[in-house]
């Protein structure tokens, strides 16, 4: 698993809105869909992006610029990997992201949707009346 942190960019801006971090077993690559679920939803609800840019950080402990073959070769290794994602409208957005984005297209915003052939179900659908 390698640590990375995910990014929530403001919609429209370069910002930050939020970040979580997390283990994953791999980076996700641009255009990936993430849903990020949380304890004040129930599942399968979520927060909804798509990966937009990812950005590693990394050390390397020599200065020079070059090495020679006769030197023992020096080893870098990863500081920290930022995925940076845009909002978005999946399947599953909670009514409370779905209704913030909705917002916020009102006003004029770009919000992507997942390119998907799902069924989008609202959570207050499964309400008891």
């Amino acid at each position: 698993m390698t640590r990375m942190i995910i990014v929530v960019r403001e919609v429209g801006k370069l910002n930050p809105e939020y970040s979580l971090e997390f283990d994953l077993p791999e980076v996700p690559r641009v255009g990936s869909y993430i849903s990020i679920n949380r304890p004040d939803n129930p599942e399968p609800y979520s927060e909804d992006m798509i990966v937009e840019k990812v950005w590693w950080r990394l050390h390397h402990p020599e200065t020079r610029a070059g090495v020679s073959g006769s030197d023992p070769a020096k080893i870098g290794k990863l500081t920290e990997i930022f995925v940076e994602c845009i909002q978005a409208t999946g399947p599953w957005s909670s009514d409370r992201w779905r209704d913030m984005l909705d917002a916020r297209r009102e006003r004029g915003a770009e919000i992507p949707q997942f390119d998907v052939a799902r069924v989008q179900v609202r959570q207050d659908a499964f309400k008891s009346k």
